[in-house]
């Protein structure tokens, strides 16, 4: 039997309680995490209402009013599941991509970025760099895909299939705005070009700026939704911004893209 750790009028609390409250806690903000500046969000708070509410009618004995509740939560549980199973993938995915490394160990990441300090730095980045401040410079729309531990397979489609070197005249290329690639994504993996004209998820965030794109939009909804990072060049005034984790940060300084490229290329 646990030991008491302590009490609270006549509740007890064990280890098991307090674990149980963490994992619950968790749960919940992935949730938010998730559902932050969508409708669904909405809903799930007036679920969770529901619910608790469900539950101060039982223990007062309101055994009519908790059970006409208890109706409406199972049919609400399956209902959300059904007219939200997008979300649910999502949440799903959050969960996998944040617990189990589908890739590369953080340890093998860390090996692979001495291996790369002690040969002098990572070209590719000194690349990309420069193929991003030239298209910002001519106002060229650009969107680049870092995929880190997820596979971007689950998520990007369509698009032409590669598998080159990063190189600078390869990615000015490619956006060059009379390339047959130039519309959707570049996806960048293990230091190669996978793909060019990918099609991305858009995010349906309330929190983005009624003044961003397509483009930006897109690169914000391939981070909510595995672990990636994005680079974008906007068209309309040449600024450069980087998504991650469903945050947008617009107008970056080349300082902060060579801190970024380092970090994430």
């Amino acid at each position: 039997m646990p030991t008491v750790l302590f009490s609270i009028g006549f509740l007890e609390i064990d280890i098991w309680d307090l674990f149980d409250i963490f994992i619950v806690g968790v749960l919940l903000y992935q949730l938010y995490r998730l559902l932050r500046g969508s409708i669904a969000l909405n809903i799930f708070v007036g679920m969770m209402l529901l619910f608790l509410s469900y539950q101060a009618f039982k223990a007062l004995g309101m055994d009519l009013l908790s059970s006409i509740l208890f109706q409406f939560i199972n049919i609400g549980f399956v209902s959300l599941i059904i007219i939200f199973q997008p979300e649910v993938r999502r949440f799903l995915l959050l969960l996998g991509t944040n617990t189990l490394k589908q890739r590369d160990s953080a340890w093998s990441r860390l090996l692979g970025r001495e291996v790369a300090d002690a040969e002098g730095g990572v070209p590719e980045q000194e690349d990309v760099r420069r193929a991003f401040l030239r298209m910002a410079g001519s106002r060229t729309g650009a969107l680049l895909v870092c995929a880190q531990d997820a596979d971007p397979e689950t998520i990007i489609s369509g698009g032409t299939p590669l598998n080159a070197d990063i190189s600078y005249g390869l990615v000015v290329s490619i956006f060059h705005k009379e390339s047959p690639l130039h519309d959707g994504a570049v996806v960048i993996q293990n230091r190669r070009i996978t793909r060019a004209s990918a099609i991305l998820p858009v995010s349906e965030s309330l929190d983005l700026p009624k003044s961003v794109g397509l483009r930006h939009r897109a690169a914000v909804g391939v981070t909510e939704k595995i672990d990636a990072v994005c680079f974008i060049v906007s068209e309309e005034n040449g600024k450069i911004s980087f998504a991650k984790e469903g945050n947008l940060e617009r107008g970056i300084t080349e300082e902060r893209l060579v801190e970024l490229l380092g970090e994430y290329l």
